[in-house]
């Protein structure tokens, strides 16, 4: 994204952090090992790390590195940052680390909603999904806006699948490119409304790649977890975890549902536009697609955190038990990232 954007006004004027060397920081969502836990308060078993490269090119190389959730995060802030900051500046940009912190994953269209919830006005381009996502969504793209090509080009065949894989580039890359401006007049959009709408487009278009590989973990994960074994686990324990775990899988399918409905109303108004030749329906769609991030990405980051976690603390390679202790552990980080139902299970 620095590599895309830096020589960009947006991208000075409009930063994610007031300090620059926070601005440059690697942000990462981590597994806690064993050795760490004292350093963190949460007591979840993921944790934010920002990363201070000695060198971006090659980060083989190594660098400064801490949790936002750490008990001396204003110290490890000191070290990294200096203690000269701006105060205001500072407590600012403390803003934002605490959403960084608060999500279960850094999905760029759900942070941007929260990060922009807070009260701090960030350009979009800090937002955009990574180039490797990048290459896989566009041939996505391509494929669900072939029908909207032929409507706001007027062509169809071969000329128009050429364009289809063109603008789901520009879609996905440089959505201020005059190419889009046949777009933007289909969809009726003054310049303002249309930045808005292509951002509120491209983050449905990622989630909805994102759920069709979601499917296919969730079946995964709900499988091995429904058949853990729990060592030495006594009755009670054996009972309680099992309902536990039945009430977890339960809601993911709930949030996955409440994730599909969500879609469903796009594809309904989208089918409107490319059918019906009505804009009006999903255009008034993608203005409020921004506000369904908070659900659909809250929702999806849940789930993708739960079968990331089960795959890396039990892949399937391993035999499918668990100690009664790390059971627990884990359905209690599982409930937080879900809303914490199930908070009232006892270890």
């Amino acid at each position: 994204m620095k590599e895309r954007y830096r020589e960009t006004d947006e991208y000075t004027q409009q930063p994610l952090f007031l300090n620059h060397r926070l601005n440059q920081a690697i942000f990462i969502k981590h597994t806690i090992r064993a050795n760490e836990r004292d350093l963190v308060e949460s007591e979840q078993q993921t944790a934010t790390k920002v990363v201070f490269a000695l060198d971006h090119d090659d980060l083989g190389l190594g660098g400064f590195s801490f949790f936002i959730e750490q008990r001396n995060l204003q110290s490890a802030l000191d070290e990294a940052l200096g203690t000269e900051v701006d105060p205001v500046e500072f407590e600012r940009d403390l803003a934002v680390l605490k959403e960084f912190a608060r999500l279960p994953s850094l999905d760029p269209y759900l942070l941007r909603e929260r990060v922009q919830h807070s009260g701090s006005a960030v350009s979009s381009c800090y937002f955009d999904i990574s180039e490797a996502d990048l290459t896989k969504v566009e041939g996505y793209v391509e494929g669900q806006i072939g029908s909207l090509v032929e409507l706001a080009y007027g062509i169809s065949g071969p000329e128009a699948k050429a364009i289809s894989i063109k603008l789901a580039q520009l879609i996905m890359r440089n959505e201020q490119s005059s190419s889009l401006e046949p777009l933007r007049q289909t969809l009726r959009l003054d310049p303002e409304e249309y930045e808005q709408g292509l951002f509120g487009w491209k983050g449905l278009l990622y989630y909805k790649w994102n759920i069709a590989d979601l499917q296919l973990k969730i079946r995964r994960t709900a499988n091995r977890m429904i058949s853990t074994r729990f060592i030495r686990a006594h009755p009670e324990d054996e009972k309680q975890l099992d309902l536990t775990r039945r009430s977890i899988l339960r809601t993911v399918a709930e949030k996955f549902k409440s994730v599909e409905n969500s879609m469903k109303a796009y594809d309904q108004a989208f089918d409107a536009l490319v059918n019906k030749n009505d804009p009006g329906a999903f255009r008034s769609f993608l203005l409020r697609a921004p506000s369904l991030f908070i659900s659909i990405g809250e929702d999806l980051a849940a789930i993708n955190h739960i079968c990331s976690f089960w795959d890396f603390r039990l892949p399937e390679k391993l035999p499918n038990r668990l100690e009664v202790d790390d059971a627990y552990d884990i359905y209690h980080e599982f409930a937080a990232v879900l809303g914490g139902q199930y908070q009232n299970i006892a270890a």
